[in-house]
């Protein structure tokens, strides 16, 4: 697989290596200075932890050599200056990290984190990795060439369609009256799947066939289009109401994630009802 003249491999090594050095090193071995609470505008809990910060610092240089010229947004980065986020419209080609996805889980000992990298070419997500570490998988995707796990193809199969739907509603960054409208829903008409509050757990669910939907509202690019690209190389789809495709430059909008297109419209048809 490559990109150009790059070898997907080498990211893919360079992902294992950080995770293998960085992350794991740290995993329930936190000291009371390793987190510290992360001011995000209507996420009270939100944390930010010292392996955050390696991590991306490590693989920023490492990435940027990869492709000359590339530009790099990280996600702790772009926290501390949000400027950085034009590069998503101004730069050919651009890597976004996502360090520790998931931090709550990562810091609480859970296996609700990842690692997610993506890299854009023009705003368009060309290759995509996510790695779970304590579940130890590997996702890798290239646009058009399908996503691999550890390796191996992943194809979402068909489903059962006499089942409700499993699906999870992210709503905290929606409006009030959609809050109380989807809060509103019939417990029959899905199967609530529980929220691990990780994009990089949630797409990969959704890519191997986990679980059916999951509902987005805020589309920070770090988040999703790595897991967007995972998702829908191996089937799936990330569309927003109007059934217009996901993609990085994406402003925050309704957004249903799902593994078979039957789903994705039977959930928009009840958002837009």
């Amino acid at each position: 697989m490559s990109v150009g003249n790059l070898d997907i491999g080498r990211v893919t090594a360079l992902l294992k290596r950080a995770v293998a050095e960085l992350v794991l090193p740290s995993f329930r071995r936190l000291g009371p200075g390793d987190v510290e609470r992360k001011l995000t505008p209507g996420l009270a809990e939100d944390v930010v932890s010292r392996v955050d910060r390696e991590v991306e610092a490590w693989l920023t240089p490492e990435l940027a050599a990869l492709v000359p010229g590339s530009a790099v947004i990280g996600e702790e980065a772009a926290h501390a200056d949000p400027g950085l986020l034009s590069r998503l419209h101004s730069a050919h080609w651009l890597w976004l990290i996502d360090p520790i996805d998931g931090t709550r889980g990562f810091v609480d000992g859970t296996d609700h984190f990842g690692v997610m990298i993506a890299l854009l070419e023009r705003g368009q997500t060309r290759a995509a990795w996510i790695d779970l570490p304590v579940r130890e998988q590997t996702f890798v995707a290239e646009l058009g060439s399908g996503t691999y796990r550890n390796g191996e193809r992943l194809r979402l199969g068909a489903r059962d369609t006499r089942c409700a739907p499993r699906g999870s509603l992210y709503t905290t960054f929606m409006t009030a009256e959609l809050r109380s409208k989807l809060q509103a829903w019939p417990p029959e008409r899905f199967t609530v799947g529980e929220p691990s509050g990780c994009a990089a757990v949630e797409y990969t669910n959704l890519a191997q066939g986990h679980k059916d939907f999951v509902v987005y509202h805020r589309l920070l690019p770090w988040d999703h289009a790595p897991g967007a690209l995972v998702l829908s190389e191996a089937g799936g789809s990330c569309l927003h109401l109007d059934g217009s495709v996901y993609t990085a430059t994406s402003r925050d909008q309704v957004t249903v994630c799902a593994g078979a297109d039957r789903v994705s419209a039977l959930v928009r048809q009840w958002l837009l009802a």
